[in-house]
């Protein structure tokens, strides 16, 4: 065992034993519901989500007027020299947007929330696929685990009929160091899946939140994920679509915001000197000789462009990615079909009758060792297609995600 194994495998003991041990398995089910509670993931894109509401909010908002006022001839010479011949002059002045601008803020905005909609569903599909995945993951690993330590088992057995047998003569010296070292690689196999088990077990317990140093899953099917119609979209589909739409939306502003803004002001001025008032009426436009949002206009459609070919190739991808889970899933599926089947049981049988065989005399220790290491074989391959089988399913599951 290589020091690295070891030291691992000691640390996570050392964990499990300075903990209570609850020993809960967990369903996939449970997995799922808890996941979505405590996952960051989940949290940044409801905040995100709220944030792109506030900004719909505000952006159908008018700008606010502004008041002014104004003293003049005070505090200069001659007749100026006091407040007798100050003019007054207190006004009210209101920008009134032109182009669209504040249309095109509300479409921006509105857009920019269908996109954070769209990407918290893809999160919650993202952690779905994740905790599946994890969830079979350590399935899997207990089955390793449980598997390695029934062949240390039998090496161990074996170990001490090799030994018996050379003892009174039967065997050669030879066969005991086989089964010596067949017991030996048997104890680090045990130890290395002892170890995937700890890493696979934190793994999950990580996105679910669970604090169980003994945190066990519960065998589960995962539901097939229903057919889709060919033109249905994906959420990946969805979320550059929205980010498509945004992108148009943009530019369609940069445009508005090229327009020049009025702003429209009215007051009063008191003369103190005759103690007269009149009212005062203004009107500015800016002259858009400089600054017509020429470079912001060219930007926005550049993004836009981007925003078209990031689509297609999304399309491009989820056919992909539609078409390689359906085909990971349909092998893995005639996989364990066939691993499961008579397959399993004949090294099952071969195995029990080579030991019986083998302590009669009637078979070799290679012989024995073939049949057995057969069967091992046997079941890695099975728990192999079966979490194959599973991936392929939160694959498939997430690719369909609606």
């Amino acid at each position: 065992m290589s020091k690295s194994l070891g030291t691992l495998l000691f640390a996570g003991l050392l964990t499990m034993a300075g903990q209570p041990a609850f020993a809960e398995p967990v369903s996939l089910s449970d997995a799922l519901a808890r996941g979505q509670d405590v996952s960051p993931r989940i949290a940044k894109a409801k905040a995100e989500l709220k944030a792109a509401d506030g900004r719909a909010m505000q952006a159908g908002v008018r700008p606010n007027p502004t008041i002014s006022a104004e003293v003049e001839n005070f505090s200069g010479t001659g007749p100026y020299r006091t407040f007798g011949q100050t003019e007054t002059t207190v006004a009210v002045s209101q920008p009134f947007e032109l182009g669209g601008k504040r249309r095109a803020r509300k479409e921006v905005a509105a857009a920019e929330r269908d996109f954070a909609q769209v990407a918290l569903r893809k999160a919650e599909a993202d952690l779905a696929y994740d905790i599946i995945v994890s969830h079979a993951e350590l399935r899997a690993a207990e089955d390793r685990a449980k598997l390695a330590d029934s062949v240390y088992a039998r090496a161990v057995e074996l170990a001490r009929i090799a030994e018996t047998l050379v003892d009174v003569g039967r065997d050669p010296p030879l066969t005991k160091l086989r089964a010596d070292a067949l017991l030996a690689e048997a104890k680090a196999e045990s130890l290395r899946a002892k170890a995937e088990l700890l890493s696979a077990r934190q793994e999950l317990a990580l996105r679910i939140g669970s604090e169980d140093p003994e945190l066990s899953a519960i065998a589960q099917d995962i539901p097939t994920p229903p057919a889709l119609p060919a033109d249905a979209q994906s959420l990946d589909e969805r979320l550059a679509a929205a980010e498509r739409d945004a992108a148009s939306a943009r530019v369609r502003l940069a445009q508005a915001e090229g327009v020049p803004d009025i702003t429209a002001s009215g007051g009063v001025r008191n003369f103190r000197e005759s103690k007269d008032t009149a009212f005062i009426v203004g009107v500015s436009i800016p002259l858009p000789v400089f600054n017509r949002n020429r470079g912001n206009i060219y930007a926005a459609r550049a993004s836009g462009e981007a925003a078209e070919a990031q689509l297609a190739q999304t399309r491009l991808d989820t056919r992909f990615s539609r078409r390689d889970a359906e085909l990971m899933l349909s092998a893995a599926t005639e996989r364990v079909t066939a691993l499961s089947g008579a397959g399993l049981f004949q090294a099952s049988e071969a195995a029990r009758v080579a030991e019986i065989g083998y302590q009669q005399g009637k078979f070799t220790l290679i012989e024995l060792i073939d049949a057995q290491e057969a069967l091992t074989s046997a079941n890695l391959k099975l728990i192999e297609a079966e979490l194959d089988r599973a991936r392929a399913l939160a694959a498939l599951g997430r690719a369909n995600a609606q």
